[in-house]
């Protein structure tokens, strides 16, 4: 039963276009992901994101969750203070503890224009 559900749950993972940007972005800038899922359900992607991210902060692991602020600190301590930072999130209650901590913070939208505008954000950094 129990390997049933992990092909489930991997036929019905949708993987975002923004996947296909993580090995440019990572070559221009640090990347950490912040999820709120559980560990067990991104799982069958996280070996095509890990390559790519300097930390991977799932929530049922470090027992917190977005927006509490604790989650955001946790990241925080594996950022480099010295430069700028972006939190991307499709929820905007997510930005406002980014927001505080003095991250720049970005929306992200359905048609995934935000894309673009972190390749301009980053090209700006340079």
């Amino acid at each position: 039963m129990q390997v049933r559900l992990y092909e489930l749950l991997e036929q019905t993972t949708e993987l975002l276009p923004a996947m296909h940007c993580l090995e440019r972005w990572s070559e221009q800038a640090e990347l950490h992901l912040l999820s709120n899922h559980c560990h067990e359900w991104i799982q069958p992607i996280l070996p095509l994101i890990q390559p790519y991210c300097k930390s991977i902060t799932i929530s049922n692991q470090v027992g917190y969750c977005k927006p509490n602020i604790e989650i955001y600190e946790l990241v925080q301590s594996h950022l480099h203070r010295d430069v700028p930072i972006i939190y991307v999130d499709d929820q905007a209650k997510n930005l406002k503890p980014a927001a505080e901590l003095g991250w720049e913070t970005l929306l992200a939208d359905e048609q995934h224009q935000w894309t673009a505008e972190i390749d301009g954000w980053l090209a700006d950094q340079r």
